[in-house]
C-alpha cells in the first residue's frame, strides 16, 4: 500500500487549519481548496484576480508534489456569486492545458467576505 505524504510549499499559502496543501498517495495528488488572496498585499481582487491565484496556486502545490496543471484530472469550483462564472471561466481557459479536466461547480458561501472563489483539484501524475 503506497503511504500518504504532506506536500508542502512556500509558493502558495500556508493553510489557516488542519489540514495540508495536498496529499500525494502513489501517482495521486489530492490539493486542498485554494483562495485567490495576494499573499503580498493579503488583499483580494476582482474574480479575475482572484481565479488566476487560485489556479496559481494550484500549480505551485503541484510542482512540490512533482505534477503540473496538466496532470489534473477534476476540479472543483466553488463561486461566491452565480455571475461570477463567465470571468472565472475566462480566466480557467486561459490556464488550464487541454484536454480540460473534469469539473463540478457550485454556488456557495465562503469563508471570507472578500472571497469569490475557491478551487481544489486531483492530478493523476505520469497518465
Amino acid at each position: 500500500m503506497a503511504k500518504k505524504q504532506a506536500i508542502r510549499t512556500d509558493k502558495a499559502p500556508t493553510p489557516t487549519g488542519p489540514f495540508n496543501q495536498a496529499i500525494k498517495i502513489g501517482n495521486m495528488v489530492f490539493c486542498s481548496g485554494q483562495a485567490g488572496r495576494n499573499r503580498e498585499t493579503g488583499k483580494m481582487g476582482d474574480i479575475h484576480d482572484q481565479a488566476r491565484r487560485c489556479l496559481g496556486n494550484l500549480s505551485n502545490i503541484l510542482e512540490a508534489a512533482g505534477a503540473s496543471l496538466a496532470d489534473v484530472v477534476k476540479v472543483t469550483v466553488f463561486l461566491r456569486n452565480g455571475e461570477d462564472w463567465k470571468g472565472f471561466n475566462e480566466e480557467y481557459l486561459k490556464l488550464m492545458p487541454e484536454p480540460l479536466p473534469a469539473r463540478t461547480s457550485a454556488i456557495v458561501e465562503l469563508k471570507a467576505a472578500d472571497m469569490l472563489c475557491e478551487v481544489e483539484c486531483i492530478a493523476v501524475i505520469g497518465e
